[in-house]
């Protein structure tokens, strides 16, 4: 793992595809104008220098995987026809003209039917896991359907074969990356299925069942179950099944997780570490009264101790007002619910916002950190590498900041310390954390794709 710690969150703002997308970032690349090129995002770069050296499938996907993008997806309509052109050997021009003859085909999947209502069940998520695996014994394994769509193109020996195929399996193609999308869902419902069982186990014995149902409240169903603490353990499951998922919830968990007791930005994370005004070193009062003194224009007079002071003092109203609101119990310091967050939690088991890596990576720490997880599926190093691989992601790489303290953060007998003494060295540097934005990196490429294939 690199040296330089502090850095690794600025990872998770890497890898955003910049605004032009599709057909015409390609467009731009084979423009050859430098100034153009530039503002292209890697991927399609990589892709365009894969036409221009006319590369097969098998070496473009491997620079993408050099570069830390992800492979071509056989899942997405458009990249489907980019698989079909480098098999081929076909020239850019003649895939731009295979692309025009299939664009008709396309119709916008909206997540395959599934999650269509304004809530989430968890019966639905089950279904969806189950109906997007294959059983092996008790636990799931990954569904074929990409495999499948992959020996599809490759069996398509003419466009007229391709445009057969594509209209054929229009209902398996997806606006977002759908192994990610299935990962996140699959690791949501073991994370709520846990929760789900422990309550069981302590109806059953009798004891610690309100502590129980205090986990359960990423499903709406907790007021109902408290209030018929007798109905029978069939017709409480028949309700369970039928229950909303709190997307809210799950992700108020999730910021829970990742920060604990400390506030959305550096300054409060600092200020927690020193625990006093006299504690701070001479330079960070400096900068953290100046920061203080943009916002309080009548603190200008003041000491930079004394602007300090004034600050944790407003500090702790607004942390005892949050409390009230928000607070899980009198110890906690969480952030406050933020509808962002829901939203995207919704959108990406939906099907309707992609998830990109750093993102899946980071829920999925989350959603597995319990340990009480089906061995196989136990999310040690080796099986994150397999799901980014699967979801065409590069596996961790040894030269990254961000993928260095991944892996170390999954061999640590104690990764929730490791946790916390990242976030607070970050913060010693003065600069905003930005795992609290990171439901923000994801993409939303639906409306540029249907542009690109409807016109």
């Amino acid at each position: 793992m690199a040296k330089d710690k502090h850095k690794i969150f600025e990872q998770m703002m890497e890898g955003i595809l910049s605004g032009t997308l599709g057909s015409q970032a390609l467009e731009d690349c084979m423009s050859f104008q430098p100034e153009v090129i530039k503002n292209i995002s890697v991927r399609y770069r990589v892709i365009a220098l894969g036409f221009v050296r006319k590369m097969s499938l098998e070496e473009l996907n491997g620079k993408l995987e050099e570069q830390g993008c992800p492979r071509l997806y056989s899942r997405n309509f458009w990249e489907a026809t980019l698989i079909y052109a480098f098999l081929r050997g076909l020239s850019y021009q003649e895939w731009k003209q295979v692309l025009e003859e299939c664009a008709g085909l396309y119709r916008d999947s909206r997540g395959g039917g599934y999650f269509q209502q304004k809530k989430i069940t968890y019966g639905e998520l089950e279904r969806y896991i189950t109906e997007n695996s294959m059983q092996e014994g008790e636990y799931m394994g990954t569904a074929m359907v990409t495999r499948r769509l992959e020996e599809g193109l490759a069996g398509a020996g003419s466009v007229a074969d391709l445009k057969k195929f594509l209209g054929t399996n229009l209902h398996s193609f997806s606006t977002v990356r759908e192994k990610s999308r299935y990962y996140f869902c699959k690791y949501l419902y073991y994370y709520l299925n846990r929760r789900i069982e422990n309550y069981f186990r302590a109806c059953r014995k009798g004891l610690g069942v309100d502590q129980a149902l205090s986990e359960l409240l990423s499903l709406k169903v907790v007021t109902t179950l408290r209030r018929k603490k007798t109905m029978p353990e069939e017709e409480k499951r028949a309700l369970i099944h039928e229950s909303a998922i709190s997307c809210g919830e799950i992700f108020d968990e999730f910021n829970y997780f990742y920060f604990e007791y400390v506030s959305i930005d550096w300054v409060e994370i600092l200020m927690e570490y020193y625990g006093e005004a006299q504690a701070i070193p001479e330079l960070q009062k400096k900068r953290l009264a100046e920061v203080f003194r943009k916002n309080h224009p009548e603190w200008k007079k003041l000491g930079d101790q004394e602007v300090i002071e004034a600050r944790m003092r407003e500090m702790e109203e607004e942390e005892e007002h949050l409390q009230e609101v928000y607070a899980r119990d009198s110890k906690t310091k969480g952030y406050g619910r933020n509808r962002s967050g829901e939203l995207a939690v919704y959108k990406y088991v939906q099907g309707s916002l992609d998830l990109e890596r750093t993102t899946l990576i980071c829920f999925l720490l989350f959603f597995a950190s319990d340990g009480d997880m089906p061995p196989e599926h136990r999310l040690t190093v080796k099986r994150l590498n397999h799901i980014l691989q699967q979801s065409g992601f590069s596996a961790l790489q040894a030269d990254s900041d961000f993928d260095g303290f991944v892996e170390e953060f999954l061999i640590s007998p104690y990764p929730k310390d490791l946790l916390m003494e990242e976030v607070v060295a970050y913060a010693k540097h003065q600069e905003n954390s930005f795992l609290y934005r990171l439901y923000g990196s994801s993409v939303n490429y639906e409306e540029e794709i249907l542009k690109i294939m409807v016109g």
